[in-house]
C-alpha cells in the first residue's frame, strides 16, 4: 500500500492544480513607447497561403480561499493560416498559438473531399 506524507500530498496537490490552471497565450502588454513587437512564424515551402486571420478570445483567471480572491485576465490567442497546397490543391488550416514562444504550427488540419452521402448526416 502507497501513503502519502503530508509533503508528498502538497507536491500532488500542486500539481493537480497546475495541471487545471489555464494557458494564456496573450501577447504581452505593452508600453506607449515599447518597440513594435515582431514575430517570425514557419509556413511550409509548398503552401500557398491564401489567408490569415488573428483571433484572441480572454478569460477571467480566478482563485483563492476563503475570504481572499484574486483575480487576472488570461487569453488564448490564435493565428490562423489557410492556404493551398502548391501541386495538389489540397486545402490546409494552420494554427499556430503563442508566437513569441513557439515558431511552427500547433495543428495542421488538412480538407479532403468527398462525397456528401459518405461524410454528413442527411439534413
Amino acid at each position: 500500500m502507497l501513503t502519502l506524507t503530508p509533503s508528498h500530498r502538497s507536491v500532488t496537490l500542486l500539481l493537480a492544480l497546475a495541471a487545471c490552471a489555464p494557458v494564456n497565450t496573450l501577447p504581452r502588454h505593452l508600453a506607449p513607447d515599447d518597440p513594435v513587437q515582431r514575430y517570425e512564424l514557419e509556413i511550409p515551402s509548398w503552401l500557398d497561403v491564401r489567408a490569415v486571420d488573428f483571433s484572441a478570445t480572454t478569460f477571467s483567471d480566478v482563485s483563492g480561499t476563503g475570504s481572499w480572491t484574486s483575480t487576472q485576465v488570461g487569453g488564448r490567442a490564435f493565428v490562423k493560416v489557410y492556404g493551398v497546397h502548391r501541386e495538389t490543391g489540397e486545402q490546409y488550416l494552420l494554427l499556430y498559438e503563442s508566437p513569441a514562444k513557439r515558431r511552427g504550427p500547433t495543428q495542421v488540419i488538412r480538407f479532403r473531399s468527398t462525397s456528401r452521402d459518405d461524410s454528413l448526416p442527411d439534413p
